[in-house]
């Protein structure tokens, strides 16, 4: 059983998601709570159905006021949900991805429960709260797939014992490893975008630490863009505390010439925009992860994203309106940085993730010895596999 709570995560697991569907040993069902249930996100909740991965299971978590405090409400009334949900069904695991509230509900109910938890892309750093429910979502974790060397460190670091954890890189990488994308020409045409000027793809999502500065954020990202006059794609934020703030200053600018404003375009879209786009500017994780494996210039924006690995296609600027006008000019213009962009390297992996996760899933000894964490051994929990018999030994620490 595994949870989505949002469009983000949904399009980077789908690869995962649909491989598992296809192993014939395992079985998909799915939690589907969070920013699916709200009506603004009707598209992503459809997607999901028309996936029709496995049985779906619908958790209410949601409030409709936008503060801290609902966010840990929102959170409480996910534990007593999907708490429900794993009783009646008792999967044999639960999978969960990154670094939602949802997440976290998930973990800490399937923990209570004895349900083996793996974790996926646990040791990644951003900063804000989302380290902190990552972290917490690993300690109640058995198994832990990594994206990258660096995660795995601070799993590591953790406590976390090496036999449980494995790389197997970014799965929004199989994405767009497998994806069909369309054309700029016909994207142009949909949202009406000149292309004879650089085209911007934007997502500024609220800092759960800096909400009540939300609204002032996203206005001086929108007022940079706004002075540029780039043809730009902008989606909606998401609801953590400070989103709805956020979203009225963003259709305030719905009437300009320059913006598209679209909730939600899907993964396909969104990754065909990236694909397209002059430049990418926000603070979205996507800026980081997908965006170097189409060489396209990102433009991040403040604390968001703090302390996560970066290619160098990506320019980190603050919250000023002139700092982040400067930074979009520099890479569109600084020949400097332009010229290293066709060397630019994605640091998270191949596009073969889900098959590394399906390894494990299928070869994972469910047994009270995976399940007691606190007593350290060097016991294998993946059958007939040894530590160093990976598919890939680069993907594997030695």
């Amino acid at each position: 059983m595994a949870i989505t709570g949002t469009r983000a995560d949904y399009g980077l697991m789908r690869p995962v998601y649909r491989a598992i569907t296809q192993s014939p040993s395992l079985g998909l069902e799915l939690i589907v709570t969070g920013m699916h249930l709200l009506p603004e996100f009707e598209s992503s909740l459809n997607e999901v159905k028309s996936d029709s991965f496995g049985r779906a299971y619908f958790v209410s978590m949601t409030l409709d006021e936008n503060s801290g405090k609902t966010m840990a409400q929102s959170l409480g009334q996910a534990i007593l949900g999907m708490a429900a949900v794993l009783e009646t069904n008792r999967p044999d695991i639960l999978l969960l991805q990154g670094d939602r509230g949802e997440m976290l509900a998930g973990a800490i109910s399937a923990a209570h429960m004895n349900i083996p938890i793996v974790h996926m892309s646990g040791g990644d750093r951003t900063g804000s709260i989302d380290d902190s429910i990552r972290n917490a979502i690993s300690m109640f974790s058995h198994i832990h797939l990594t994206t990258c060397s660096s995660s795995t460190e601070r799993i590591l670091a953790m406590g976390e014992h090496r036999n449980r954890i494995r790389e197997v890189g970014e799965p929004g990488l199989d994405v767009i490893r497998a994806m069909s994308f369309s054309s700029k020409e016909s994207l142009a045409q949909e949202l009406d975008l000149d292309l004879t000027r650089p085209l911007v793809l934007a997502t500024q999502h609220p800092v759960t630490t800096e909400a009540d500065q939300a609204a002032w954020q996203i206005s001086q990202t929108l007022e940079a863009l706004a002075e540029l006059s780039f043809p730009t794609v902008f989606t909606y934020p998401n609801t953590d505390a400070g989103g709805k703030e956020m979203v009225a200053v963003l259709e305030s600018y719905r009437t300009n010439s320059f913006i598209r404003i679209v909730p939600n375009l899907g993964s396909e879209k969104y990754l065909s925009l990236m694909k397209a786009a002059n430049v990418v500017v926000g603070n979205s994780s996507s800026g980081i992860l997908e965006a170097p494996s189409f060489r396209t210039p990102v433009v991040n924006i403040g604390t968001r994203q703090h302390g996560r690995l970066r290619a160098s296609n990506v320019v980190d600027v603050g919250y000023d309106k002139e700092q982040i006008k400067r930074a979009i000019r520099f890479v569109l213009e600084d020949e400097g940085f332009r010229g290293k962009l066709p060397d630019c390297k994605n640091p998270y992996g191949d596009g073969t993730t889900a098959e590394k996760v399906v390894h494990v899933l299928t070869r994972l000894a469910v047994k009270e010895s995976l399940l007691t964490k606190w007593v350290q051994s060097d016991e294998e929990f993946l059958l007939q596999e040894s530590v160093n018999s990976f598919p890939d030994p680069h993907i594997i620490r030695p």
